[in-house]
């Protein structure tokens, strides 16, 4: 058997070593006659060699014509046959997965804007790129220009775009992320839109990492977007979506405002936050939603919001069950309690949600004040809340 087997090494050996010494020469033969040949016979030597049994060998050969394309890429808009050189090392660089290309592949960038040419360049970096800081950080700047051209409303190359989104996704870097993330929400076609959501949905990493990072680093309408999307998502946990709420919650609150639009969306960022803190009974935000209250509180006193977001941060406070919300909530209660006996008018849905969260919060520190309601002059049904309140109490 070991004899067997030792011939059969020693026959295998010299068979694979004469492959290797055809392919080389074939590939030789291939790039000394590219070197000498006119332009149509370049072509055609590409395609011989892209079509030929040895054609994953021709790495060497398709790079050689990207330099000679790029080394005369003055006349490439004057004659088309330099594109279709390009397009097609490009697209046999991309189908051989030829790494050492990539610089050259890149080139075609800087000196060309022939859309097929600039695709399949795109196409073959999403193939030969992975790992390379300067090819990854090329593309992202390609595509953030793309975006920002777009949304001053100029109209990019749609099918480059469209490749450099696919390539993006290929490699998978986070440093691709906030990238995508405003491809995908700045208004381009459906199809456009598609790419770059499949393009971030690859990308690798913590993605409830990646979407806090555009949250706290992005532009508002992006950080809104990027919350929504934690809360949508089935790729985070009800816990990861708490802390991203948690998260766009203090940055809502604590971020300064130009002027009216950008304080009314902070605002309405924080409504979502607090909702979904609320929901998910999120006692670690204890503290943020108290200053929420508070927040809302003094936009309820000039107007801004309805009583509903009122009712709403009342009750989403009451959600953490924590001591923290009892002592806020009670002094809210002792506020409209000294208001109702100065005569003031208040509003009864209010005050009557503060008793139904006490009670739920079931904390003594409400005692004093919960007693003392039940004294002052309100309907009876607030008064029956407040009874009931105190008889929820834990001691």
């Amino acid at each position: 058997m070991k004899r067997a087997l030792w011939i059969l090494v020693v026959l295998v050996i010299p068979f694979f070593s004469a492959q290797a010494q055809e392919a080389s020469k074939i590939l030789d033969t291939y790039r000394r006659n590219f070197t000498i040949a006119s332009l149509d016979v370049k072509i055609q030597i590409l395609q011989d060699a892209a079509s030929g049994k040895n054609a994953a060998d021709m790495g060497p050969l398709y790079e050689q014509a990207l330099e000679f394309v790029t080394d005369n890429g003055t006349l490439m808009g004057s004659d088309t046959r330099f594109n279709q050189l390009a397009a097609i090392a490009a697209e046999q660089i991309g189908i051989i997965k030829y790494a050492p290309a990539k610089a050259s592949l890149w080139k075609l960038f800087q000196i060309n804007s022939d859309t097929q040419t600039l695709q399949k360049a795109a196409y073959a970096l999403g193939e030969v790129g992975a790992g390379d800081p300067e090819i990854l950080a090329n593309l992202n700047h390609y595509v953030d220009t793309q975006n920002v051209n777009f949304a001053a409303g100029a109209q990019p190359d749609m099918i480059v775009l469209a490749a450099c989104l696919q390539a993006l996704g290929k490699l998978g870097d986070p440093s691709s992320f906030p990238i995508l993330f405003s491809a995908m929400n700045l208004g381009y076609s459906s199809k456009i839109t598609a790419f770059a959501k499949d393009a971030l949905l690859s990308i690798k990493g913590d993605f409830q990492a990646l979407l806090t990072q555009v949250i706290k680093d992005r532009p508002l309408a992006e950080k809104k977007l990027a919350l929504q999307m934690a809360l949508d998502t089935n790729k985070l946990t009800s816990d990861q979506k708490a802390q991203v709420a948690q998260f766009a919650l203090d940055i809502s609150l604590h971020s300064s405002a130009a002027d009216a639009a950008a304080r009314s969306s902070f605002r309405d960022m924080r409504f979502v936050a607090a909702a979904a803190l609320g929901d998910r009974k999120w006692a670690p935000a204890a503290a943020l939603l108290v200053e929420h209250l508070d927040t809302t509180i003094g936009e309820f006193d000039k107007g801004l919001v309805d009583t509903n977001h009122l009712l709403d941060a009342i009750n989403e406070l009451s959600a953490t069950a924590a001591h923290d919300a009892a002592v806020r909530l009670t002094q809210y209660l002792v506020l409209i309690n000294s208001y109702t006996e100065k005569g003031k008018a208040y509003d009864e849905k209010i005050v009557t949600t503060i008793l139904n969260a006490l009670g739920t919060l079931g904390d003594k520190v409400a005692f004093d004040d919960l007693m003392y309601t039940q004294y002052l002059n309100y309907p009876t049904t607030v008064k029956k809340a407040a009874r009931a309140a105190l008889d929820k109490l834990k001691w």
